[in-house]
């Protein structure tokens, strides 16, 4: 399945945008977050999604696109329950494509009291799909779960929060936001659940309370993904991996990415862990971490690849480069569009 953009969508869509994020429901249904490329001085750039259905017609491709002045660092993921696209930037602004309310709701931090001391407060890293319900992360810990149009709920609120340090830093010291998590979430199941950020901030829910996890690093955590082999996987900043469950780690691959390459999405797809970033795709080879395309030469590169998102069925793994994405099955990659193939 091809994504039908002709000259005249690639021009009206995506053209002077790079691609940011992406999410998918299925092989035919995708969204993506883009950002304008040339800002006009004074202003943030602009944010926008678009949602694609791919078809076999040879008329242009359904689509359809939300533009915002003031999300930025925006992450997206799709729903279930409810079904719907969810987009949530680093200052808790939300999009959603809920049929209740398409577009823009109302802040999470309009809705909820994210302050946590000291006058710091919670930002949003990330949002994520876990044991079938969406939740995000962010720093100080925090985790909130999705409920509805407008409606998160604070797992502090629900005394299922993962507890802070009793005493806050003094001044000159580093900031909470670096120090501790979150920047990522995954689960086995709704009683088995991983988070992870901060400088070796990793944490478990066994479905009652979070315990703090014995890593064995104090490097700066990006992501987590919890592997078919029932067990657990954590890169940093640089690109190690390490393996393991609550207490025990092994580092795997030793890895020392360059800055602007690191992984910031990990999945679990056709038996194997995929990392994704700004450097293109990587997977594990023994215990190194080396470009996807040296085990799967017909895998794209990082024009056209890096983010990445599993379908909630499990069957399809969607990913997107700053110029392009692509689709696989597991036996199959089909580029979906490039903007290199236009003018």
């Amino acid at each position: 399945m091809k994504v039908n953009i002709t000259q005249q969508s690639h021009d009206d869509w995506l053209k002077g945008y790079t691609i940011l994020d992406c999410s998918i429901l299925d092989h035919e249904r995708y969204c993506f977050v883009l950002s304008e490329e040339n800002r006009q001085e004074g202003y943030y750039p602009l944010t926008r999604i678009i949602h694609v259905i791919a078809n076999d017609m040879d008329d242009e491709q359904p689509c359809g696109t939300w533009d915002h002045n003031q999300f930025r660092f925006t992450s997206i993921v799709r729903n279930t329950d409810p079904p719907e696209f969810v987009a949530v930037d680093l200052a808790t602004l939300v999009f959603s494509s809920n049929a209740q309310k398409k577009g823009e709701e109302k802040p999470i931090d309009k809705l909820l009291s994210l302050d946590y001391g000291e006058g710091s407060t919670s930002t949003s890293r990330r949002v994520i799909r876990a044991a079938g319900k969406v939740y995000a992360v962010g720093s100080g810990r925090r985790i909130l779960r999705r409920e509805g149009v407008e409606q998160w709920v604070d797992l502090r609120a629900e005394g299922k929060g993962v507890p802070l340090p009793e005493q806050l830093p003094s001044e000159g010291e580093t900031s909470w936001s670096i120090t501790l998590g979150f920047q990522d979430l995954a689960a086995f199941a709704a009683n088995d659940m991983y988070a992870v950020g901060g400088y070796g901030d990793v944490w478990r829910f066994n479905g009652e309370h979070w315990q703090q996890c014995a890593f064995p690093s104090n490097a700066h955590l990006e992501t987590v993904c919890c592997g078919s082999d029932g067990r657990v996987y954590i890169s940093d900043q640089k690109g190690k991996v390490w393996a393991g469950r609550e207490n025990r780690w092994e580092l795997l691959a030793n890895s020392d990415l360059p800055w602007g390459s690191q992984p910031i999405d990990a999945v679990w797809f056709a038996d194997r862990l995929i990392l994704g970033g700004w450097g293109g795709l990587f997977a594990l080879d023994g215990k190194e971490l080396v470009p996807l395309q040296e085990i799967d030469p017909r895998s794209p590169n990082a024009m056209v690849s890096g983010r990445l998102d599993v379908s909630p069925c499990g069957q399809f793994l969607l990913t997107a480069g700053p110029y392009g994405a692509c689709l696989y099955n597991g036996q199959r990659w089909t580029r979906l569009f490039s903007m290199f193939d236009f003018d």
